[in-house]
This record gives structure tokens, sequence and C-alpha cells, in this order.
């Protein structure tokens, strides 16, 4: 009877250890979620631009183009809190993608991260 009684503190001390733990993951994904941008749709960029006296999508995209000397691809217009920001794809002549967050309310651009697409990525061209 004294084992029975262990082996069930035991598996009630696993419950408990488990359940804090799947607590614990839980709250993490929300703490990496708030931090994270939200990204608006068209219609309400257009809102958040009119009501907020944002800088408008395509002066951002057509200013960060000419900056980097590269061809524009999109814009997204991103918040986190009350901060919003251009999220800017663009297209340089060798392949690099350049990835430019710009403040939305500023024009402030932010530093770039820049990718190179691999050739594996790309559609292979058929040889009759």
């Amino acid at each position: 009877m004294a084992a029975f009684a262990m082996v069930c503190r035991a598996a009630a001390w696993c419950a408990v250890m488990a359940s804090a733990s799947a607590n614990a993951a839980e709250t993490e994904p929300v703490r990496a979620a708030a931090a994270k941008p939200v990204c608006l749709n068209a219609a309400e960029t257009r809102e958040e631009v009119k009501s907020r006296h944002l800088i408008e999508p395509f002066a951002a995209l057509k200013f960060a183009a000419a900056q980097r000397k590269a061809e524009a691809l999109s814009a997204k217009l991103c918040h986190t809190g009350d901060d919003f920001i251009y999220e800017i794809t663009l297209l340089h002549r060798d392949g690099r993608l350049v990835h430019v967050e710009m403040e939305a309310t500023t024009g402030k651009v932010r530093p770039t991260r820049e990718t190179r697409e691999s050739h594996e990525t790309r559609d292979p061209q058929v040889k009759n």
C-alpha cells in the first residue's frame, strides 16, 4: 500500500510539473507575438495613413528604391503598438533582395538586411 501511495504522489507531481511547463509554453508565444509587428491590409493602410497623417506607401516605396538604387517590389504598413513602419522589399540588378524598414511618420530608414536568392529557388530553365 505504501508503494501505491508513492506511485500516486509521483504521478500527481508529474501532472503538476507538466501543467506548469504547459502554462509557461503558452505564455511564451504571447510575449513573442507582442514584439512582432502586425501588418495591415490595403484598406487598413489607407485608413491609418489618413487618420495618423503617415507617409503614403507609394512615396515611401519610391524614396527607398531611389536611395538604394534598386527596383521597388512591395511595401507593407506594419505597427507595434503606436509605432508604424513600412516593410519595403527591393530588388538589386544583381538579384539581391533588400528589406528596408522605414518609419511611417518621419520617413527615416532603419538599417537593412540583404539576402541573395539562391539558384536552387529559381525556376529551372528548360532546354529543348
